[in-house]
Order: C-alpha cells, then sequence, then structure tokens
C-alpha cells in the first residue's frame, strides 16, 4: 500500500541525458523565476545543483534572470546551467548569463545552436 508521504519518495527521472545518469531518486525541480516566456527551474542534486532555462530571454526579463540566477548561489556552491530549453535568447541574455557564469563554480550545458552564433557575433567565446 502506498501512503501520500511513500508517494512523495517514489523516484524522479531527470529528462536530460547530458546531464548524466539520474540518480535513483531525484528531488523535484523547485521554480525560481517564472513569467510569461521564462522559467527557471532548480533541481538540488548530490554534486551540483542543475538550473534549467525554458522559454525566451530577453531585455525584459535578462535582469530579472541574472537576479534569480543570483539567488541560487545560494542554493549550492557549484552550479550546472541547462539552456537545453531556451527557444530565444537576445545580447542582453547572453551578457547575463556570461556575467553570472564569470562569477564562479558554474558550469552551462546545451547552449543552444541560436545563442553559439550569437556569442561569436558579439565576440564572446564561450559560456
Amino acid at each position: 500500500m502506498t501512503t501520500s508521504h511513500d508517494a512523495a519518495l517514489e523516484p524522479h527521472r531527470l529528462a536530460d541525458p547530458a546531464i548524466g545518469p539520474a540518480p535513483a531518486w531525484a528531488p523535484p525541480e523547485q521554480v525560481l523565476y517564472v513569467d510569461h516566456t521564462l522559467r527557471v527551474t532548480c533541481a538540488v542534486m548530490p554534486g551540483p545543483s542543475v538550473i534549467r532555462l525554458s522559454g525566451e530571454i530577453d531585455g525584459g526579463n535578462s535582469d530579472e534572470l541574472r537576479r534569480t540566477l543570483e539567488r541560487a548561489r545560494l542554493i549550492d556552491d557549484e552550479l550546472i546551467v541547462d539552456l537545453a530549453g531556451v527557444s530565444f535568447a537576445d545580447v542582453a541574455a547572453v551578457r547575463a548569463l556570461r556575467d553570472f557564469a564569470a562569477g564562479g563554480d558554474v558550469e552551462v550545458r546545451n547552449v543552444p545552436h541560436q545563442m553559439r552564433r550569437l556569442m561569436s557575433l558579439i565576440g564572446l567565446a564561450s559560456l
């Protein structure tokens, strides 16, 4: 018999194979920020915690993204920022992510092709 407490302890699988195999048990992702175009979540993991961005990042939400990411540093000393769900990013987004990653112990993964191209156009090597 499964109680509601037991159900909360059932394994959750992470959908991103690029981050590696999902642990037998992983906490659900917590929403750190959401607006009409962007969603930022965090899964606290053994080792680096994973911050996932989904949607569009532009001048209208890049400052809030930067603040949200800085608050995420309080969650874990080491972070992985997964950009696989980003469908659009402008120069403000790339700069916000670059500045955050330069702050230490951050690995940015799954950078979309469009963002890589934009970074090369503005003279940034990578995130």
